[in-house]
């Protein structure tokens, strides 16, 4: 894989931590805007990175790259992509995914006909401890609750406060609790459980967008709850129960990072802790992989999962503007 980076942001700092381990990614160039410019020579020459771009239409013509890693804002991501999928490129796209139905259909229409590949980059899908826990669920009879629980203090909630909203905090620019946080929970619990049957989501809403909320899933035989707090001081670990009649699976982590699980049964505890990789590791070594092979099955099999997860958050949105009709 022949990278182009899109954006400087935390995001990317934290996939640089880690990239040169998987020596089938080469890393070509990276995107930013030109007043961004010190900080893209800075992870330039840190990360040994080729090239570095200030005007995107020029970076899609650079033939050397061959996939997009779009670590932009969310409202950015759909107008990245296409325009990177239009220029013959695979496209790697940070969570959440896109903003509407319209634009998944888009983009999945796009990576089809050119034949490109398209994924969403969602740390718990591609941990070996997701396969784990799927398999653990047989173990713990039949599920009854499911909590999950993934909040923290944003580093940029003080501003948010003083009336300057980054953002992180602008729901028109796709922030909000319910997109940076909870969207991990979400990913969990409908790759491990399937599309909910109702949905409901309950939060605080201040100056325009959900800073915390409690979003209730129900399905056939359970129901589930997933949580996430941008405006709360909270553990670092997580609390994350799913629980059965013959016993139950914690996640001592939060969903972003399912690397310390257990299975607690009648008559025995099992814990397994992953290897110290980055949480991030497994997605782009799997993408490496699959992209390399042409894996085209596994590719529509995830495409199917992030259609699922936006299928949730189109409920929940249209909730949210139902509620606050004037906003």
């Amino acid at each position: 894989m022949k990278l182009g980076i899109i954006g400087s942001g935390n995001i990317v700092s934290e996939f640089l931590s880690f990239i040169d381990e998987i020596k089938s990614i080469e890393l070509v160039a990276i995107y930013g805007r030109k007043h961004s410019i010190d900080k893209l020579h800075q992870l330039q020459n840190k990360n040994n990175i080729k090239k570095v771009y200030t005007e995107f239409d020029q970076l899609l013509l650079d033939e050397e790259i061959d996939t997009l890693y779009v670590a932009l804002p969310n409202n950015l991501h759909f107008e990245f992509a296409k325009k990177g999928l239009l220029a013959g490129k695979n496209v790697i796209l940070e969570k959440p995914f896109v903003q509407t139905m319209e634009e998944f259909m888009d983009l999945q229409k796009i990576s089809k006909d050119k034949h490109l590949h398209l994924y969403e980059a969602i740390s718990n899908q591609y941990s070996p401890n997701f396969s784990k826990i799927t398999q653990w669920t047989n173990q713990i009879g039949d599920v009854r609750l499911v909590s999950l629980n993934y909040s923290q203090l944003s580093s940029r909630y003080a501003k948010f406060q003083t009336g300057e909203v980054l953002p992180a905090f602008d729901f028109k620019s796709g922030g909000g609790a319910l997109q940076d946080l909870n969207v991990y929970n979400i990913h969990l619990l409908t790759g491990l459980f399937g599309s909910p049957q109702e949905v409901h989501y309950s939060y605080n809403f201040v100056k325009n967008v959900d800073t915390s909320g409690i979003l209730t899933l129900e399905y056939p035989n359970f129901i589930s709850s997933a949580i996430a707090g941008k405006d709360v001081f909270s553990i670092e670990n997580g609390m994350n129960f799913i629980e059965g009649d013959k016993g139950y699976i914690s996640i001592d982590k939060p969903t972003n990072d399912i690397s310390t699980i257990s299975l607690h049964t009648e008559n025995s505890i099992d814990i397994l802790k992953l290897s110290k990789q980055h949480r991030m590791f497994y997605e782009f070594e799997t993408f490496a992989n699959k992209i390399a092979s042409n894996d085209w099955d596994f590719m529509n099999k995830m495409l199917e999962h992030s259609k699922s997860v936006l299928e949730v958050l189109t409920t929940v949105k249209k909730q949210m503007k139902s509620d606050h009709p004037d906003k």
